[in-house]
């Protein structure tokens, strides 16, 4: 415009744009003589325009009022200049008439137009003013379209770089449902190798390459995807979809929200889809998911293969579609468990197992991971592999049929031994394993191998503790003369620890027999201990004693000498001395500290016998007292510990009368009937029994 404007309408021309910061440029110049342009850009370095300045271009930009000077008064270079050298320069310029008109676009004032004479001797008019200024607005309207070109294109460059580094897969649908825009996170998400060839595709192939569903695995309907959703005018709430390449391949998951764009009628010109992958946000849910149901399996019993034959149903189809377990067994390996997903299938594995044992020798495989120790992971097993681990060429063909795709072996490591392998197989699912699937594998492997050395080591204690506690009380019960015999001892909990409870029946002479039952304080060895110590002395006593006082006394004694400054066992007895030599036979019971036998009469009436004494191993000189009572044909003697009465505590403990209430349901029945109804009355409907129980029953026939 500049290089039109001189020497046609000018002999200067001059352009100054109002920058951002309130500064102005002079962008352009141009003069009838070339090589004036250095004088001007010269006296322009030197000189720099002032905003400020009352006069010229800062005053057009400032005011947005042309100016017209048809003579250029000296008085104008004066105002101007800021020294006498600047002013020598400016005359110097040798400009004769002059015209300033703003640029104007929309209202605002973007910069001013300068036209100037010098050599031509022209001067300019109002007419000439007016053609300067339709020339300065169309040059403002060129500016700013040419402006408004370059934030267009800068927006939309930066809007395509803010898009593509989006982690999230974005893409925008026209109302028939085509794709207009992918970023590469989308192009990447769904698999195609360019977003030309993606925006390319037909909705439906798009959707078709996918097996998709919702978090329930239900089937999601094309219509109620939240793009169709949008599409059709709608604000959906956003969709969490499961899809897998309907090849197979990697199950993925996704957070899917759109939104309507709507024209100026109101109509969906677009619809904005956000995807969102969250796979490992799933993957690791899900995880956390399994672990926890299969930490409560595995809390759920102590028969540790049974929980393990649960474990390998839980993992399929969570974690895989073939699931092993094998655990040490010598020198070799015992399956215990395997599941899949087509329960008629495990029959298939069963038979191949044993038709085609691993070799132990190998160092790979189920006897390597045992070996070793650490797992080993198949991301993908090709043909080649299973040429390599078939044993002939049937068993080859096996492998082929099952299709075999990806595959675990993970130690079932308890400190610093291996107690098994699980095996973990990718067959009709197409799933492949990786390195996230993988410590997934090995907690829950972990957490196979605690639950079975718990169960192993429960079995061992309760095992212990049941020879121990057999130990202490008598294998069999001896056979008296006209007196029939019943006892039983229930621990209580788990049984893992000796109880203190117990019961002797033991003779003298042939018609002269003793029947005790007793209570030590607390569980354990030391309780067995005491329990060990109570029961023989009272025999080694009755040999010397005949009065259960007396031999109560003498236990009592020996426990008193025998405790050291911290010991403080001690026990409660109830022992019973049976005279048979006389009919009816005769009884004499002492107590120390210990519940009051009952008797059932024939006639269902009971009765307690003995007197409340002193605990026993507490005190010197225990207070203990005999009784003596008759037991007559059909009367059943019941000798006790506190954890029948106690059984339902602290909700429901007995008084004397519920139990002689409860006593007299057992009236005529024999002896072993009477200790099984006072058990199924007391301990039966108690889930825990808080407390051992013995009871002992002697029925006079």
């Amino acid at each position: 415009m500049a290089r039109l404007a001189v020497p046609e309408f000018a002999d200067w021309c001059f352009v100054e744009l109002l920058r951002p910061d309130g500064a102005i440029e002079r962008v352009v110049m141009e003069h009838v003589d070339p090589s004036k342009r250095r004088f001007i850009v010269e006296y322009d370095e030197r000189y720099p325009l002032d905003p400020d300045s009352p006069v010229g271009s800062p005053q057009v930009i400032r005011t947005g009022e042309p100016v017209l000077m048809p003579e250029i008064p000296d008085e104008l270079w004066e105002a101007a200049a800021q020294d006498p050298e600047q002013l020598r320069l400016m005359r110097e310029a040798g400009m004769v008439s002059a015209m300033i008109v703003p640029m104007r676009v929309r209202g605002t004032v973007i910069g001013d137009l300068a036209l100037t004479t010098a050599e031509s001797g022209r001067r300019y008019t109002e007419d000439d003013l007016a053609r300067a200024q339709d020339l300065a607005d169309r040059c403002a309207l060129a500016i700013d379209n040419a402006r408004l070109h370059t934030t267009l294109r800068e927006t939309r460059d930066d809007l395509q770089a803010i898009l593509e580094g989006v982690a999230d897969a974005v893409t925008a649908q026209a109302p028939d449902g085509r794709l207009v825009y992918a970023n590469e996170a989308a192009v990447r998400l769904l698999g195609f190798a360019s977003a030309a060839d993606m925006l390319a595709a037909e909705p439906r192939a798009i959707l078709g390459r996918f097996a998709m569903s919702d978090e329930r695995g239900e089937p999601i309907p094309l219509e109620q995807l939240p793009g169709r959703r949008a599409l059709a005018g709608e604000h959906p709430p956003p969709l969490t979809v499961n899809y897998r390449d309907a090849s197979g391949g990697t199950e993925r998951w996704s957070r899917i929200q759109s939104t309507p764009v709507f024209d100026a009628d109101g109509g969906v010109r677009l619809a904005i889809n956000v995807i969102e992958d969250i796979s490992e946000l799933k993957r690791t849910e899900q995880g956390h998911r399994f672990l926890a149901e299969a930490s409560r399996v595995l809390a759920g019993s102590l028969d540790y293969e049974e929980t393990l034959r649960r474990v390998a149903q839980l993992a399929v189809p969570h974690v895989a579609d073939w699931c092993a377990v094998d655990l040490a067994d010598g020198d070799g390996l015992a399956r215990v468990a395997v599941a899949h997903v087509d329960p008629a299938k495990v029959e298939l594995a069963r038979s191949v197992q044993e038709r085609y044992p691993p070799d132990p020798q190998s160092g790979t495989g189920v006897y390597g991971v045992l070996e070793r120790g650490a797992a080993e992971l198949y991301g993908e097993i090709g043909d080649e592999m299973l040429a390599r681990t078939a044993h002939d060429a049937e068993h080859l063909e096996i492998l082929r049929s099952v299709g075999v795709e990806s595959a675990m072996l993970v130690p079932m490591r308890v400190r610093d031994r291996v107690l098994g392998v699980i095996s973990f197989v990718s067959s009709e699912s197409g799933r492949r394993f990786d390195e996230h699937d993988l410590l997934l594998a090995e907690d829950l492997a972990l957490r196979a191998a605690a639950a079975v050395e718990n169960a192993r080591l429960y079995a061992t204690a309760a095992s212990i503790a049941g020879t121990l506690q057999s130990s202490l009380l008598p294998p069999v019960l001896p056979e008296i003369p006209e007196i029939e015999l019943a006892a039983a001892y229930r621990p209580a909990g788990a049984g893992l620890e000796v109880g203190g409870d117990f019961y002797d029946v033991f003779n003298t002479a042939d018609d002269q027999w003793y029947a005790v039952v007793g209570d030590v304080c607390g569980k354990g060895a030391e309780a067995a201990a005491v329990t060990a110590l109570a029961r023989y002395t009272i025999r080694a006593a009755a040999v010397r004693r005949r009065s259960p006082s007396a031999i109560l006394r003498w236990l009592s004694d020996a426990m008193v000498q025998q405790a050291g400054d911290e010991d403080s066992r001690f026990c409660t007895i109830a022992c019973a001395h049976l005279d048979v030599s006389r009919s009816p036979a005769r009884i004499t019971i002492a107590c120390g500290g210990h519940p009051l036998p009952l008797v059932v009469r024939a006639d269902g009436t009971t009765e307690q016998l003995g007197a409340p004494g002193t605990l026993l191993g507490l005190v010197e000189n225990p207070d203990l007292q005999d009784r003596t009572a008759e037991l007559r044909g059909g009367d059943t003697l019941v000798l006790y510990t506190d954890g029948l009465t106690e059984a339902g505590a602290p909700g429901r403990v007995w008084t004397p009368e519920e139990l002689e209430a409860t006593a007299r349901g057992a009236a005529g029945k024999s002896a072993a009937a009477t200790v099984d109804h006072l058990l199924a009355a007391a301990v039966d409907p108690v889930p825990v029994a808080r407390d051992d129980v013995a009871v002992l029953a002697l029925r006079a026939v």
